[in-house]
């Protein structure tokens, strides 16, 4: 026996026992996991404990018997150390906020980690503000884990149904900026790859056989054994851009998923929204700077 054979599973998944029915849900965590009820509570509110694939986080919850339980357990424990930096506000008004996310930040929830993220920590942000146990934040896009840029969300109820019909009527257009390996031989091209899912993985495959997607794609600067890629997606894939540019023989540097250099960090960054402002329809143009551990030139702007 290896000491691979020791290793604690990612995802620990069964069904409650009918006999145990009544029992709250941290004491039963706590007797199947073989862990104290504080860590089993712990764990419940850090949004890693799923009932019936919908997160629950209540430790006192009832069970009845014949419930499908998960704990996803998270990779680095219970470490709650994400809050939002204040100075990453790129624009605030009574409706809107749009914030200059940080690489390595995921845009909400994941599985095993409901509190680091940006979506929850600028909910307690606002929350602290007003003083105020729950805010309204409402998120209709999202940006990769590794990637940095701008994000906007709706802070008013009465504007969020516009904002999202903006966003499904292609009227948000979505400027993003990526360093590539190599050196593409056209100025611009539009790729059409179609995106679908295969053996776990997202993949760009043949069009008609996947979901639509489409990248209008423009060099802006040629360096070496790199360029500067303009990105601005017509459609909302899952990592369309990564994979449009891996396709084409460019991935984005840093991009280990699919085939780019190892560099220490994705240089993928959305640098522009613009959109109609969902109160009073004036155009809104809301741009974040790029990374200061980008290669220069820093400052770049993307011509219509």
């Amino acid at each position: 026996m290896t000491p691979m054979d020791f290793r604690i599973p990612d995802t620990d998944r069964w069904t409650a026992d009918p006999a145990l029915k009544g029992t709250g849900l941290a004491r039963l965590i706590a007797r199947y996991l073989l862990i104290s009820e504080d860590r089993a509570e712990d764990l419940i509110d850090f949004g890693s404990v799923y009932i019936d694939g919908r997160v629950e986080r209540n430790p006192a919850r009832t069970l009845r018997g014949g419930e499908e339980i998960v704990v996803n357990w998270p990779r680095h424990g219970t470490q709650r150390h994400y809050e939002i930096d204040p100075a990453r506000i790129l624009y605030r008004d009574a409706h809107l906020l749009a914030y200059d996310k940080e690489a390595g930040v995921p845009s909400q929830q994941t599985p095993a980690d409901a509190y680091n993220n940006l979506y929850a920590a600028l909910i307690r942000f606002l929350a602290g503000e007003a003083r105020a146990s729950a805010p309204y934040v409402a998120l209709h896009h999202r940006l990769d884990r590794e990637t940095s840029g701008v994000m906007v969300f709706a802070l008013d109820r009465a504007v969020n149904r516009r904002l999202g019909e903006s966003f499904q009527e292609k009227r948000v257009v979505k400027d993003y900026l990526a360093w590539v390996d190599g050196v593409p031989v056209l100025d611009r091209w539009t790729a059409v790859e179609d995106i679908c899912r295969k053996d776990g993985r997202y993949r760009t495959c043949p069009q008609g056989r996947g979901k639509a997607a489409r990248t209008l794609l423009r060099v802006l600067l040629r360096a070496g054994d790199r360029a500067l890629i303009a990105a601005r997606p017509v459609t909302g894939r899952t990592h369309q851009i990564r994979l449009h540019l891996a396709a084409c023989g460019h991935p984005v540097i840093g991009d280990r998923l699919y085939g780019g250099t190892s560099g220490e960090r994705l240089h993928l960054h959305a640098l522009r929204l613009r959109l109609p402002h969902p109160k009073h329809d004036s155009e809104l143009v809301l741009s974040a700077p790029v990374p200061e551990y980008w290669p220069e030139p820093r400052a770049v702007d993307i011509p219509d």
